[in-house]
């Protein structure tokens, strides 16, 4: 099924939504077996269902609970700070914004700043 909330960032389209972990992984394990594509299933803090992304564009985080951004949203924490400092790179070729990571002041991870 597609998303109606979620797309690429990649191409503008519908992501396709899983609505369980494992109909998520049986269908990374469907297209590795048939396209040779290595994906990883992820659930989504926007709509709460399931999608696949690369897997070398996988970067685990968590919504922190203690630090939001301008627009007052929660904040995404990366666990580690290579892994912020990939999607970092990513969303910087995405879209040229040039991005800073910086430690959690409250110990909860890794965040991404433009300042």
């Amino acid at each position: 099924m597609k998303s109606e909330t979620c797309f690429s960032k990649k191409n503008g389209e519908p992501l396709s939504q899983y609505y369980t972990q494992l109909d998520a992984e049986e269908a990374a394990t469907f297209i590795k077996e048939n396209y040779q594509s290595s994906l990883i299933a992820y659930e989504c803090n926007k709509c709460e269902y399931w999608h696949l992304t690369p897997k070398s564009r996988h970067t685990p985080s968590i919504e922190c609970h203690s630090c939001f951004d301008g627009s007052g949203h929660r904040k995404q924490a990366y666990l580690t700070e290579k892994g912020a400092l990939q999607r970092a790179q990513i969303l910087n070729l995405q879209s040229s914004l040039h991005l800073r990571v910086y430690e959690c002041m409250f110990g909860n991870g890794w965040h991404l700043t433009k300042t």
